[in-house]
């Protein structure tokens, strides 16, 4: 009985640490394409936080998905958990966990450099932009399958990540990249200096 109960407590803590984990990382990787957390020059560290945050995510999600397995009172087996809408409890909501687990791993394997040395880099942008969708689908997982949704700090808790996620991605769009900012100004410097010649 008291192994059962570790079990379970392995898989609610491990996945609960993995969403904050996830948002964590996607906050991160955003505001590092904004100039808010970029100086100058990016030093080297600020992407590795990034990538160690994504990395410590995965390592809890295989916890999360460990637990589940090991846990007796729902008796997940591998296809319940690898392939969307096999589990008979909340066949729903274990699909938000697997679809977000495919855009996990499409991420991150994505991310080693021996794939990403392979891919263009408007390739790798592109699957890297699946960051976005992800954060909302391991939202909307965490709502509908947590076993704490009727507890008002969990609750709280995914509001306060989905609330930080809204506020970083409307952050990143009005604010942009930076790059079309510097470009314009150099244009229009060039343009005004030619003009003073003229």
């Amino acid at each position: 009985m008291i192994v059962s109960t570790v079990w379970w407590y392995l898989s609610r803590s491990t996945g609960l640490v993995a969403a904050v984990l996830i948002v964590a990382a996607f906050i991160w990787g955003v505001l590092l394409s904004t100039q808010l957390v970029k100086p100058v020059k990016k030093p080297a560290w600020l992407l590795d936080l990034h990538r160690w945050l994504a990395t410590l995510t995965l390592v809890f999600v295989a916890l999360h998905l460990v637990g589940l397995l090991a846990d007796s009172y729902v008796e997940f087996d591998l296809a319940d958990i690898l392939i969307p809408f096999a589990s008979e409890w909340k066949p729903a909501a274990v699909a938000w966990g697997v679809g977000g687990l495919y855009l996990l791993v499409i991420i991150q394997v994505s991310s080693l450099q021996a794939i990403r040395s392979r891919l263009s880099r408007r390739v790798w942008h592109g699957i890297h932009l699946v960051s976005f969708p992800l954060v909302w689908v391991v939202i909307m997982h965490s709502g509908a399958a947590g076993t704490d949704v009727s507890n008002r700090f969990y609750v709280m808790s995914v509001l306060v990540l989905l609330i930080i996620s809204v506020f970083v991605v409307l952050y990143r769009i009005l604010a942009g990249t930076g790059r079309k900012r510097r470009t314009t100004t150099d244009r229009t410097t060039a343009n005004t200096s030619q003009r003073a010649r003229t």
